[in-house]
């Protein structure tokens, strides 16, 4: 069994050793009590930084002291699972192979158990540097942005699919009129049918926004008994403090630039630029009168964060900036 929780974290197990993995666990409160255990085990060492041979070293060290002290407490219940440490030498060489990427996140499965079924549940997990794409039961494909988590079924419901957002994730849905989708998020339920869209919900942010590429989509709000339509090339924004919301007319494809591992200004202005660094990095952006924003240059950005494109920029253009509570100010040089 402990070969088959290994598979079944790493997303490698079979139908057949998921549905062992399920018997298994309806068994005994001890087989869950175990499963959530090395569970935990696997999340804590999630957290994975620029691969590097001393942080290799580092990293298979601290997982293996986890582990010992999680033998050492279960050495004191009758649910003791023996092969740990084997285990854990496969999982942190797994986690330290990963790592160094710019798309990195975590996808965490958890077992709910409802009346008598156990239904397995899925999360995707995006870090601050993070990006990533997961591929949903039925085909459809989310992209996630830094600081996002998606929760989602192993298998979607004949009658609905529903996946649960909070940061920011763009969908490519699979049409099926028979099972609409369903995108929840603390602010706001968006429904459709097939279609891609751009979901941006953060807790730390004022608004929450829905931007609409391609198909329709219905959005439902708190307190709103009537369901919001949106067109293609249009964005929704919602204030969370007073459920005020605006329809606004833009380019779409803007607002996923940020699924791509590249950002490429080519001879553009500065104006320009500066909004698509805005769209790249999820920040808000301020710039003072008097900045040279007709100037034109080439950058690409990849994995630098924005303190180092701006000092790049300071070089190129006669501007200064400075960054604040995620809000960019951007002045002349003086």
């Amino acid at each position: 069994m402990e070969n088959i929780i290994l598979k079944y974290l790493q997303q490698t197990a079979s139908t057949e050793e998921k549905k062992q993995l399920l018997d298994w666990l309806r068994e005994s409160e001890g087989n869950k009590k175990t499963f959530s255990g090395l569970r935990d085990i696997w999340l804590a060492s999630g957290n994975i930084p620029p691969q590097t041979a001393e942080y290799s070293e580092n990293a298979f060290r601290q997982f293996k002291e986890n582990v010992q002290q999680y033998e050492k407490k279960k050495r004191q219940t009758s649910y003791r699972l023996r092969p740990l440490l084997r285990i854990a030498a496969s999982v942190a060489l797994i986690l330290v192979c990963s790592a160094g990427g710019y798309f990195i996140g975590r996808q965490t499965p958890d077992i709910v158990y409802r009346e008598k079924e156990a239904v397995v549940i899925n999360q995707a997990i995006m870090g601050k540097d993070s990006k990533g794409s997961v591929t949903l039961p039925d085909g459809s494909i989310a992209w996630l942005n830094a600081n996002s988590k998606l929760v989602y079924p192993e298998k979607f419901s004949d009658k609905y699919r529903k996946v649960k957002l909070e940061g920011e994730g763009y969908f490519e849905v699979k049409r099926d009129e028979k099972a609409p989708f369903y995108v929840e998020t603390n602010q706001m339920t968006v429904n459709v049918l097939g279609t891609s869209f751009d979901v941006k919900d953060y807790p730390n942010k004022t608004n929450s926004e829905t931007t609409l590429l391609t198909g329709k989509v219905e959005i439902h709000l708190p307190g709103n008994p009537d369901a919001i339509l949106l067109k293609p090339d249009q964005r929704l924004t919602v204030d969370k403090q007073t459920g005020v919301h605006e329809i606004k007319q833009v380019d779409a494809s803007e607002y996923i630039l940020w699924i791509n591992d590249k950002l490429i200004c080519q001879d553009e202005k500065l104006s320009v630029v500066l909004h698509k660094i805005k769209l790249w990095y999820g920040m808000e952006l301020v710039c003072q009168q008097g900045t040279p924003v007709d100037q034109r240059l080439s950058l690409t950005i990849r994995k630098e964060s924005p303190d180092e494109i701006f000092k790049l920029l300071e070089m190129i253009v006669p501007i200064r900036y400075s960054i604040k509570d995620d809000i960019i100010y951007v002045k002349p040089k003086k």
